[in-house]
């Protein structure tokens, strides 16, 4: 088959209906079984928060968080970067056969914190940007900046047809160009109103964007980073981080088939509650995974605080669980030390058992925290 009848053969673009759905359809979709597992995800999500708002600064275990989901996305669509790519990339190691990778990777956690650096909260009067058309477009931008993508009109919505599928055959195809900027206006309007419960709203909007599919490439990771955005603009959590890759990547069949149910069948129901679901499952991980990091945190704190005799030591340490991977020239600029000081407290801390270390082929030495890695892994 030819390139021309390969798209012709095609399945029409879907045009889905515009948001919010009405009462009526509300009413139907939403069952006791929704409710239910409302109940859990208020629960678990509620664990999870607690935990958050109980350290003096969330960032501390949501940074290593975010470096695994930035793993997990980006796997999503292909990209086979690891922890450690990232890692050593981080601190300006050469990643053979995998750069390009690895910086798609890295601008995913950009796009991120420049969302929520610039995006203030529903309720706050000052200038900055809500969560916006032009906001999800400043955030492609950096997406897809130096990437692969980076021919496909990063920061504009589509300029042609695309298609989702296989290089065999095409499965849906998305909302037409022309309409783009329409359905993302009505978009941007459901975001800013009112939904029955802020979780149903997270899974009809990411749902909605992905059958828009606005942009030429990178849809599916903007579509996940606008779940923990929308929590964080409507102030249900402290820092943007409740992260459903690891569950969409446990279950990517399940979700490809859920989405297309509601193109086919109008079945809101299934994908709701599978979305639900997957608000449990990572509110339950990531509420491990962050115990887990606090814990070696004040363990580490506790350790340093004993037998360090420097007033950089809590900093280094706030350093060390946002780089796991590290070296003198990272903590001197962080730090704003020499480089002297910074190799003396790098090795004291390798000496407490905190760090280990290993030379490349250029004989500088790089340390790393086994025990952090670990619990990303």
């Amino acid at each position: 088959m030819n390139r021309e009848d390969f798209f012709k053969n095609s399945p029409k673009p879907f045009i889905p209906k515009k948001l919010p759905l009405s009462d009526e359809e509300k009413n139907k979709i939403i069952d006791i079984d929704i409710y239910k597992l409302l109940n859990n995800v208020n629960y678990y999500f509620g664990l999870y928060i607690g935990l958050l708002c109980s350290v003096n600064n969330p960032d501390l275990l949501v940074s290593p968080l975010l470096n695994k989901e930035t793993i997990l996305s980006s796997q999503l669509e292909g990209t086979h970067a690891t922890l450690e790519d990232i890692l050593n990339y981080n601190i300006g190691m050469e990643i053979e056969g995998k750069k390009d990778e690895v910086k798609e990777v890295f601008n995913y956690s950009r796009a991120l914190n420049f969302a929520q650096k610039n995006m203030g909260k529903i309720d706050e009067n000052n200038n900055k940007l809500p969560l916006s058309s032009r906001l999800i477009k400043q955030m492609h931008k950096i997406l897809l900046n130096n990437v692969r993508g980076q021919s496909k009109s990063p920061g504009e919505y589509k300029q042609m047809q695309n298609y989702i599928g296989t290089s065999n055959s095409i499965t849906f195809t998305p909302l037409p160009p022309e309409l783009t900027e329409e359905y993302m206006t009505n978009l941007e309007n459901y975001i800013h109103t009112e939904e029955i419960d802020i979780f149903i709203q997270c899974a009809i909007m990411h749902a909605q964007f992905e059958m828009i599919h606005p942009f030429q490439d990178g849809n599916g990771r903007i579509g996940r980073l606008l779940i923990p955005l929308l929590l964080y603009y409507k102030n249900k959590i402290p820092v943007p981080a409740l992260y459903m890759s690891s569950f969409f990547n446990a279950n990517k069949d399940e979700y490809i088939k859920l989405l297309n149910q509601i193109s086919s069948n109008n079945d809101w129901n299934s994908w709701i509650k599978f979305f639900l679901d997957g608000v449990i499952y990572s509110s339950k991980e990531s509420a491990l995974k962050a115990t887990r990091l606090n814990q070696l945190y004040i363990e580490f704190k506790n350790v340093i605080n004993k037998g360090l005799k420097s007033s950089h030591g809590i900093e280094l340490l706030d350093l060390i669980f946002e780089n796991p991977v590290i070296n003198a020239s990272l903590v001197t600029k962080s730090l704003n030390i020499n480089r002297q000081t910074a190799n003396s407290l790098l090795n004291k801390l390798k000496a407490l058992n905190i760090l280990e270390s290993f030379s490349n082929n250029s004989r500088r030495i790089t340390f790393y925290c086994s025990k952090l890695i670990k619990e990303l892994d």
